[in-house]
């Protein structure tokens, strides 16, 4: 995929994993981008040791917690609003480890009257799947908004 496709998206104020505005010294400050061509999210990152739970493996938490960031900006590109994560299963097939490169990719799957479905996979430089998330997603309807 060429990098023209991707373009960045502005990240939430203050968010643990987005915040691109310095307000919040222990977010991630992951970049998110979207790719219009197939309605993707992509947050690419590499983890380091302070992601870790136990010595060289990244921690499931940070994991799930990146996916639902990805699954949440590509319901807000998706649909135009925010929503709210109501249901989340995670299956992890390989560990991360540190000092690699990883991309969480997500994408709406389908778009209902009362809810969203939405997948992710955190995967490798070389495309293999490490982890894979589905979630139900319930539309916010402008109840949700991101700190300032």
């Amino acid at each position: 995929m060429s990098a023209t496709t991707l373009q960045p998206l502005p990240g939430s104020p203050g968010c643990v994993i987005c915040d691109n505005d310095g307000s919040n010294p222990r977010s991630l400050h992951l970049r998110i981008l979207w790719n219009e061509k197939d309605n993707t999210v992509h947050i690419p990152c590499i983890p380091d040791e302070t992601w870790c739970g136990y010595s060289s493996i990244v921690h499931g938490g940070l994991i799930a917690s990146v996916l639902d960031e990805a699954m949440a900006w590509a319901v807000k590109q998706v649909t135009g609003d925010w929503a709210f994560t109501a249901e989340y299963t995670i299956r992890f097939k390989a560990a991360l480890v540190p000092g690699e490169p990883y991309t969480a990719i997500a994408s709406v799957e389908e778009v209902l009257s009362r809810k969203i479905l939405v997948a992710a996979s955190f995967v490798d430089r070389s495309g293999k799947t490490a982890a894979r998330a589905a979630a139900t997603f319930i539309p916010a309807k402008g109840r949700a908004k991101p700190r300032e």
